[in-house]
């Protein structure tokens, strides 16, 4: 069974972040969600002990409460909800006040940084109308209002169409664009580990070691990613170069507008009933479609870099569906994963060897993922895989109306006998009122036939597709030639949550495909899963259950995990059920933080096949340069091992001129590296008569990084998403002074791997304008309020804006020095029936001017 090996394979215990040392040791970039809602994706917290210290200012203004935090004194104060429920924090005085209660403070449950305060989560719970749900395993923190919160009467007013746009999502806030040129060389991004490891196995002695390492940087203009491995088994395994670009943008390769152009080392995607995805081997692949859409139609493959030593964990809708651990390769690849109509949330948990964890997420909404009206998409690749065989394919996809595209396209691949075939293929996508239908059709070239209809839709909270297939003499890597070949395929998938209330929910999934071949004899197989979360407890199971030519086979898996007292424990237990009942393997893991930032792990794996125990533990430290460890095992056969392992990750931060070190893997992530800086000439560039700001907090896609400049102007982002668009930006509200402002508000890149992007925020002291606004009509003259003003430059550009108040008082903040004319909007005057008696001109010095009593007229068209 398939499930065996992964289960055996799956005994290490599972890693997780090492206690705080210094602030970066183990810090944790949550998600934060407030139902369906993602409030946030990269909200900064820290794992110290038992519990999770998250920044109290950032999650008062995620969930709209009136709390202002003064970090650099340790006080907060607003209230909660309303005014009658006053807050008050003094971190130094040790007291709080909430809604009229003093409570006297444990200075521990506190953590002052120079951008926040970080609450423990219960304590913070404690005090503010929320329950915190934080599952570490995916990094998600999820909040549950008891009483109903500022943000969700927004949300729900959004809902009804009273607020434009998308609620809870990240509006593009129209960024300039930042390119960050590539370089014929530069200095790499390293992710390195040593290893030597002593075994005692059936009396045979040995002692290996290991070194591997993954770099990435810039070459020849390209971005280059290297792999290397060496051990004594396989003394020329794991040597990958891959070269190449990546542009979301489709800017590449002029006419072709590619966004995907490599060659060395890369992956060929697979197409439906001919062939799965080859997911390494030397060729070139040349690409437009989108980098945030599915690798195919309805299947989905998801792979990268996997560092020696780690394991990585596949959920799909909050439910486990694959693991891997590292190979020779150095990559993972779960390929082809079926796609559902409705939500595909694709989850990966790595867990690193010396207790390192990360996570990431992609989430496609397959009805969404036509190709636009008059689009073309298209896929070319060529490779030798790993069998040595070569393989190629020419796939395209073309939105022929809004609801309806084709697909076409030629494959060459050779079977599991040798033979080389090529395959034609042709299809119909229909996009229409909650359902997509599909019709299909491959010939191979060597006369073998398919046809397929399929449909996919959503009834509730439960995704359904159905197809059915012909075959006439057809084989591939999907349908081996055989004597007796399938005639008929039909498969049925459904997949949901069933979610009574609470916190309760369960992700199912069924599966059945059936098969009838030239015999007459019907192949069945039928999967199925459910999982469960309740109180910290995750359970799973899966059954599976064949039924070949009247022989039946099936077994099952079932897992569980829960955090008690500090201690994180994993069980999983394999079973047989036919033809012979029985137990086929079971493993129990635990973790335990030790003071200093020690961690330990347990694991007890019995196979009850080999009638072998084995117990295995492991003693960690990861600290924020480095990651060392050490790790043994020992069986009732009397067979043993002992290792060391050492980690470092390495990169060049050009500005600081510094070499940066992690215990964390960086190779296949980008970074940036932000300058702010007082600009007293205005020349945008960063000279001597300039002065670095220290303290300036930095937001990407619009949530807090909670990244702060030092002393010198300077902040590093890592582990930036790569070949995403990311916009960056600075505060105005973390600067010193209310007067300074940037004056760019943010810039958009697309980091990648090896990468340090430079961006500069010059940020200037600007001025302000007041006055009153005033009507003239019937031969009188009084205030009138809501007249949009405008300061417009030389080009009539709008540099800055606001609206008179009732009693026709105004203020317009935030204007650079310069000349400028101060107006009523024009438009605003037309559709009123309003005149303006002339535009105002006003000038800004450099150090801030601030003009008052600037009192602009209108009349009335018809009035004297």
């Amino acid at each position: 069974m398939a499930l065996l090996p992964a289960l055996l394979s799956a005994y290490a215990p599972p890693a997780a972040a090492a206690p705080l040392r210094a602030p970066e040791a183990n810090l944790v970039l949550l998600e934060v969600r407030l139902g369906n809602q993602l409030l946030s994706d990269a909200v900064t917290g820290y794992e110290i002990g038992r519990d999770v210290y998250l920044p109290l200012g950032e999650m008062a203004r995620l969930l709209t409460l009136a709390i202002r935090v003064t970090p650099g004194e340790g006080r907060a104060s607003g209230y909660i909800l309303n005014e009658e429920r006053a807050f008050s924090l003094d971190v130094p005085g040790r007291v709080a006040d909430i809604a009229g209660r003093h409570e006297e403070l444990d200075r521990a449950q506190f953590k002052l940084l120079s951008d926040d305060i970080y609450v423990a989560s219960k304590l913070m719970a404690r005090w503010l109308p929320v329950d915190l749900d934080l599952d570490m395993s995916s990094l998600a923190l999820k909040v549950k209002p008891r009483e109903q919160l500022p943000i969700q009467a927004r949300l729900a007013r959004r809902e009804r169409g009273s607020l434009p746009g998308m609620p809870g999502g990240y509006a593009d806030p129209g960024y300039p664009r930042l390119s960050t040129p590539y370089r014929l060389v530069d200095t790499p991004f390293i992710d390195q580990t040593i290893g030597l490891a002593t075994t005692s196995v059936g009396g045979r002695r040995q002692t290996e070691a290991a070194y591997t390492a993954y770099l990435t940087t810039d070459l020849a203009g390209m971005e280059a990613a290297l792999y290397a491995s060496r051990n004594r088994h396989d003394p020329d395994a794991g040597l990958r170069l891959t070269l190449g670009r990546h542009d979301p943008d489709a800017g590449l390769l002029g006419p072709l507008r590619a966004r995907t152009a490599l060659f060395g080392s890369v992956p060929v995607p697979g197409v439906a009933n001919v062939s799965a995805s080859s997911p390494t081997g030397n060729g070139a692949v040349l690409s437009n479609r989108p980098l945030n859409q599915p690798t195919s139609f309805d299947r989905h493959t998801l792979q990268g870099a996997l560092p020696p030593g780690w394991d990585v964990e596949l959920y799909y809708n909050d439910a486990l569906v694959g693991f891997q651990q590292s190979r020779g390769d150095g990559k993972y690849s779960f390929e082809d994963q079926p796609l559902a109509y409705g939500p595909n949330e694709f989850r990966l948990v790595f867990h690193g060897p010396l207790g390192q964890l990360r996570v990431e997420r992609q989430s496609f909404l397959l009805e969404q993922s036509a190709v636009p009206r008059g689009a073309l998409y298209y896929d070319l690749a060529a490779h030798r895989d790993r069998f040595g065989h070569q393989r190629a394919l020419a796939q395209f996809e073309w939105g022929a109306s809004d609801w309806l595209n084709a697909t076409g396209g030629w494959q060459r691949l050779a079977l599991p006998d040798g033979v080389q075939r090529g395959y034609a293929n042709l299809g119909l996508r229909s996009y229409w009122k909650g359902m997509i239908a599909t019709v299909d059709a491959v010939h191979g070239d060597d006369g073998g036939k398919l046809a397929q209809l399929g449909l996919k839709t959503r009834l509730g909270q439960v995704s359904l597709s159905a197809s059915r297939a012909t075959l006439d003499r057809f084989s591939s890597e999907f349908f081996s030639p055989s004597a007796d070949p399938v005639k008929t395929r039909d498969e049925l998938r459904a997949e949901g949550v069933v979610a009574p209330g609470g916190s309760s929910f369960y992700p199912l999934a069924l599966q059945v495909r059936h098969d009838r071949l030239a015999s007459g004899t019907r192949n069945i197989d039928l999967q199925g899963r459910i999982a469960a979360y309740r109180d910290g407890i995750a359970l799973s199971n899966t059954l599976r259950w064949q039924s070949l030519g009247g022989h039946d086979m099936a077994d099952g898996l079932f897992q569980v995990s829960r955090r008690v007292a500090g201690i994180g424990l994993t069980g999983q237990l394999q079973y047989l059920i036919a033809p012979d009942a029985g137990l086929g393997s079971a493993a129990l893991t635990a973790d335990y933080y030790l003071n200093d930032g020690y961690m330990l792990n347990l694991g007890l794996t019995r196979a009850f096949h080999e009638r072998e125990t084995r117990l295995a533990g492991a003693l960690n430290k990861s600290l924020g340069t480095y990651g060392l460890g050490v790790n043994a095992f020992y069986t009732n056969r009397r067979d043993y091992g002992l290792g060391v392992q050492f980690f470092m990750a390495m990169g060049w931060e050009p500005r600081a001129m510094r070499m940066t070190m992690d215990a964390q893997p960086m190779a296949n992530m980008g970074a940036a590296s932000v300058r702010v800086f007082l600009d007293k000439n205005l020349d945008g560039v960063m000279d001597e008569a300039d002065e670095p700001i220290g303290g300036a907090g930095i937001t990407v896609n619009g949530a807090s990084y909670l990244a702060r400049t030092n002393a010198a102007g300077l902040a590093t982002l890592a582990r930036l998403p790569a070949h995403q668009h990311t916009d960056i930006a600075v505060d105005p509200n973390s600067l010193d002074d209310p007067q300074w402002q940037p004056r760019t508000p943010g810039v958009r890149i697309v980091p990648r791997p090896g990468k340090v992007s430079s961006i500069d925020f010059p940020v200037g002291v600007t001025g302000e304008v007041d006055g009153t606004t005033y009507l003239y009509a019937n031969g009188a003259r009084r205030a009138i309020g809501d007249l949009r003003l405008e300061v417009v430059d030389s080009r009539r550009k709008v540099v800055a804006s606001a609206v008179s108040a009732a009693d026709g008082y105004y203020v317009i903040t935030g204007i650079f020095p310069g000349e400028y004319f101060l107006r009523v909007q024009p438009e605003q005057l037309k559709r009123l029936g309003l005149t303006d008696t002339g535009m105002h001109v006003i000038t800004i010095g450099k150090e801030g001017t601030v003009l008052n009593g600037r009192d602009l007229d209108v009349r009335a068209e018809d009035g004297a």
